[in-house]
């Protein structure tokens, strides 16, 4: 990191990640709040905010199979926004390896998501929109 020092050394807009596992942050964008590497619950940020009115278009299996749905696909949202900044991070060449972070358990209540990804958020489409094919 000697190369970035300005940036990840003391005083440096990104010091809070050296000697850090900031993959949550990676996934969120919010670099201020989230240096850990616990996911647990920011799939949240991907999945779609409830709506009374919008969710009442739908039958209770509807919505079911249909949360199911969004709950894989923002799992696989994150497993992707991970990987893109592995591969980024292992392909550089401004930034090289110097060693490896060793992670603690991770235990307690997960993280909540932060304001930013939370704002993010959108709502269900409603039924018949497009995204919604096949529930």
């Amino acid at each position: 990191m000697s190369a970035g020092r300005n940036f990840y050394g003391p005083g440096g807009s990104y010091h809070s990640l050296s000697g850090a596992d900031g993959t949550r942050a990676f996934v969120t964008g919010c670099f201020a709040d989230d240096i850990t590497p616990d996911l647990r619950g920011v799939e949240l940020m991907y999945i779609p905010i409830d709506d009374a009115e919008i969710d009442s278009q739908y039958t209770s299996g509807e919505l079911k199979k249909l949360k199911e749905q969004e709950r894989r696909i923002a799992r696989r949202e994150v497993e992707n926004s991970v990987k893109h900044w592995v591969d980024f991070f292992a392909n550089s060449k401004k930034y090289t390896r110097v060693g490896t972070v060793k992670r603690a358990e991770v235990a307690g209540e997960p993280w909540p998501l932060c304001e930013k990804a939370q704002k993010a958020r959108v709502k269900r489409r409603r039924k018949g929109e497009e995204g919604q094919e096949g529930v």
